[in-house]
């Protein structure tokens, strides 16, 4: 597969082919800046002649990987350059959903999908591009100080959508689109039977247990338990089966003073959970890019030294490109 690194100015006008050493970029589910970002590196004695300048973008059209260029490092003990910047994903996440003045929430729900997913992209100079007309899905979405990204991924996941976001050189925009998640467990299983490297890695959650302090003080404070079941589930009812108990509680104090209601802080609390939950993950490394497995997709893994076997989501992708060829490492949890 190959691949070439376009450079194009502030305005996406394309100003030639970038020669490099290395690239790595990293896309995944993760909303935020970090673990959606690239890096690559040139020879110091190229960088002159290609003009490069903060605010430049690098990418590899027809993918979702590069981005807006915003940070140059020198290093000159090995005569390299380095040039980096976060990708489409990370610029979204760094973009927050501001309620309307005088109300606590940006409410779009009852609005199909599609209209809403074109207000959410504004302000970013037309950079980004999501499809017209209707979807015919609902948003059942109120925002509320949530990055762009964020919002976005929270209204399609309960419609089983995945976003996806492809540079269009021709229009000069990455568009965003909403595709069905796809469970490729079937054809697709990693396991130690086939020439796969991979990382499997089984341990415990760091917290199962969640005390969330929400409005108010002393006595009149709110506070809401969650717990993280055996079977992955969380609860709220302290009743339930499989509540941890002794040497295997772990509890984390969360402290969100400014949730709106109960409903609010219970969501929050339940994504420490869910960030600190049990360390069941596998990281796939593939020595070219045949296979093209897109975030939110499902694929089976199994290894029987760790005894896993499961089907997971796809929730990050890393792709490297060097002088030794093309290569892509995932990680399903």
């Amino acid at each position: 597969m190959e691949l070439s690194l376009i450079h194009a100015d502030g305005d996406f006008n394309e100003l030639g082919v970038v020669e490099f050493m290395r690239y790595d970029g990293m896309i995944s589910l993760e909303p935020k800046a970090d673990g959606n970002d690239w890096e690559t590196e040139i020879p110091a004695g190229d960088f002159f002649r290609y003009g490069f300048a903060l605010g430049h973008y690098l990418y590899f059209a027809g993918t979702e990987f590069g981005g807006r260029l915003e940070k140059i490092t020198h290093v000159s003990k090995t005569h390299t350059v380095k040039l980096g910047g976060v990708t489409w994903r990370g610029m979204l996440s760094r973009r927050v959903i501001l309620p309307p003045d005088g109300q606590s929430h940006l409410d779009l729900s009852q609005q199909d999908i599609f209209p809403v997913m074109r207000s959410l992209i504004q302000g970013f100079g037309g950079l980004f591009s999501a499809p017209s007309g209707n979807a015919g899905l609902l948003c059942g979405q109120k925002f509320r100080f949530q990055n762009v990204l964020e919002g976005i991924l929270d209204m399609l996941d309960p419609f089983g959508l995945r976003l996806r976001l492809t540079l269009d050189p021709d229009s000069r925009q990455v568009m965003l689109s909403a595709e069905s998640v796809a469970d490729r467990s079937e054809g697709i299983e990693f396991s130690g039977d086939y020439d796969y490297s991979y990382t499997s890695t089984r341990g415990e959650a760091m917290y199962n247990h969640v005390i969330a302090l929400g409005r108010g003080e002393q006595e009149n404070r709110t506070v809401r338990h969650v717990w993280l079941l055996p079977d992955g589930s969380l609860t709220t009812d302290a009743s339930a089966e499989g509540i941890p108990s002794g040497d295997e509680e772990k509890t984390l104090v969360y402290d969100y003073s400014s949730a709106e209601d109960e409903k609010e802080l219970i969501k929050y609390a339940k994504n420490q959970l869910k960030e600190h939950g049990a360390q069941n993950s596998i990281e796939i490394s593939l020595d070219s890019a045949d296979i093209d497995l897109p975030l939110g997709d499902k694929v089976g893994l199994r290894d029987r030294i760790t005894d896993m076997s499961d089907v997971r989501t796809v929730t990050s992708k890393l792709l490297t490109v060097s002088s030794d060829g093309v290569s892509l490492q995932y990680t399903a949890g």
